[in-house]
């Protein structure tokens, strides 16, 4: 050992140091291990010449946080206080690195204390300085630690803030709004969009309300980043979004904006399970957003998952509700009117044959298929308010089927002053459906049809042979639907333009088209018409 390693010794003559040296014990200890505990005095002084130890002051031992400690290394000595002062303990000492050195024991610490007062004011002056260093060290982790607690009183704060707005509502697409204000306004996000998952299509669906209305935006789970995060429940933090592969920028070119940084998280319920992804888009001071942002998205997921099923509940039992009024009534209705129609139906097959020409025939089948679908109509919206809409699938030659369906509606179109092209082609191709659902679904469009063509205009009707699919297009030249209502003109109770109806017709259409493995495209232009394409497979299997 040198004799000036340590600088306590400093001002000692050289053979005073010598015989200090020799007396000296040494000493080894590896990572991990305790020299000792706080409680216990210390055999003696001992100085480092290899390695670290973490140092817990009494104080605050019992805490071992680290940044409340203190680091030893070569050159520096410890066990000083406790020889000092024996009321007082250094607490506990733990080997962060391997280290060795030499121990001054307790008697000849004592000894050289006795003897000379350079050693004394040497280690005085040492113990005065790391005194005060170990002093502002704890102030400044007081003051970090006054911070910090301001710092979660905010956050708690703004959770609480959050939890009672978004539980101030039960209508789902004012509470989808509120929670995005929320978590934009306390990550200083500059917009944002929400999403909840649909566990029946497998997609994410946004609600956005615009102009009193709601707009369904609806992205295939695992598509783009919010899909991605919607899939995995990983959280995606993008400080610059151009940077990132993943992202996509049509929807900047499109507005004009610029997409800075990007925050996506899961929502997550009690049980980890993701009911919604949301996404916030550039962080105010174009910064990136922080741990603290992500830290109080995921606290505010919890409460804004329970408001959610809560909502999704409120929202089933009003329509549960809005459904069973609706049977209710159509049961009435098929009770009143079966009777008489029974017997106007018997009365038209009496007529045939009285009169057995082909023109009276042909008025007098008429009537039956009318009264027929006056019936199978409120059948089927029964049926549907009770969820019991049954399908028998039978072989069908298209051209023939939908020929005869034609006849029905010709004149009707001719009152209302609407010409009706049809492109049906001759050909016998056949395809396995239940007629009367797609019946249904073909009365359905052509009601639509009329009712947006109140002045008159033209009704196309085609039909296509696609191999092994086929198709019905349903085409008006009426007052369009707006681009903002597109998504939700199949949900139930949902019309546009209509002072009659039940607001069910297009949700029955979804309904049997789904059962047929089809599938449904809407395009519409105010002032120019809408077009409807249904597409099915020729051969279904039976349920």
């Amino acid at each position: 050992m040198h004799r000036a390693f340590h600088p306590i010794f400093r001002g000692l003559n050289e053979e005073r140091i010598d015989e200090i040296i020799k007396t000296l014990e040494p000493f080894t200890a590896d990572a991990g291990e305790t020299i000792f505990r706080e409680g216990e005095e210390p055999e003696g002084l001992y100085l480092i010449e290899e390695g670290q130890v973490q140092i817990y002051l009494a104080a605050y031992a019992f805490n071992r946080r680290p940044e409340l400690g203190m680091i030893k290394g070569p050159g520096d000595y410890f066990g000083e206080m406790s020889l000092l002062d024996r009321r007082r303990h250094l607490g506990t000492v733990v080997v962060l690195d391997p280290v060795k050195g030499w121990l001054l024991t307790r008697d000849l610490f004592f000894g050289l204390a006795d003897k000379e007062p350079m050693f004394v004011l040497n280690l005085a002056r040492d113990v005065v300085s790391r005194t005060r260093q170990a002093d502002s060290q704890l102030i400044l982790e007081l003051a970090r630690a006054k911070t910090a607690a301001e710092l979660f009183i905010d956050r708690m704060k703004a959770i609480i803030d959050t939890s009672q707005a978004i539980n101030s509502t039960i209508e789902l697409d004012h509470l989808l709004n509120n929670i995005l204000k929320r978590a934009a306004h306390h990550t200083g996000a500059e917009k944002g969009t929400m999403y909840l998952v649909d566990h029946d299509t497998g997609e994410l669906v946004s609600r956005v309300i615009q102009s009193d209305r709601t707009r369904e935006i609806r992205l295939p789970m695992g598509k783009g980043i919010a899909g991605y995060v919607g899939a995995t429940g990983v959280t995606v933090n993008i400080p610059d979004a151009y940077a990132d592969k993943r992202f996509n920028p049509d929807v900047d070119r499109a507005t004009g904006s610029r997409t800075t940084s990007m925050l996506t998280m899961p929502m997550l319920d009690q049980e980890r399970q993701i009911v919604g992804v949301v996404q916030l888009l550039n962080k105010r001071n174009s910064e990136p957003f922080n741990r603290e942002d992500e830290e109080f998205i995921q606290a505010m997921s919890v409460h804004a998952s329970i408001a959610i099923r809560n909502a999704k509940m409120a929202e089933k039992m009003v329509r549960q509700e809005s459904l069973a009024a609706v049977g209710n009534l159509a049961a009435s209705i098929i009770h009143d009117i079966k009777s008489p129609m029974t017997v106007i139906r018997g009365y038209a097959q009496l007529l045939e044959t009285m009169y057995p020409d082909a023109e009276g025939k042909r008025y007098l089948t008429a009537i039956e298929k009318q009264i027929d679908r006056l019936v199978g109509m409120t059948q089927e919206v029964l049926d549907f308010s009770r969820g019991q809409i049954k399908f028998q699938y039978t072989k069908q030659i298209l051209s023939q089927f939908f020929t005869e369906l034609i006849a029905c509606i010709q004149d009707d179109l001719k009152t209302r002053n609407v010409e009706l092209i049809t492109d049906i082609p001759e050909e016998t191709v056949e395809a396995v459906f239940d007629h009367m659902r797609i019946s249904r679904v073909f009365y359905n469009l052509v009601n639509n049809a009329k009712d947006a063509m109140k002045d008159g205009g033209t009704l196309t009707v085609g039909i296509k042979d696609l191999e092994d699919k086929w198709s019905l297009t349903v085409k008006d030249t009426g007052t369009g639907i707006p681009e903002d209502i597109l998504d939700e003109i199949f949900e139930p109770f949902r019309s546009f333009g209509k002072a009659h109806g039940t607001g069910l017709g297009l949700a029955i259409t979804r309904k049997v088209i789904e059962q047929h493995k089809g599938t449904i495209d809407v395009e519409s232009v105010i002032d120019h018409g809408t077009t409807f394409v249904l597409t099915f497979p020729k051969q279904v299997e039976s349920k």
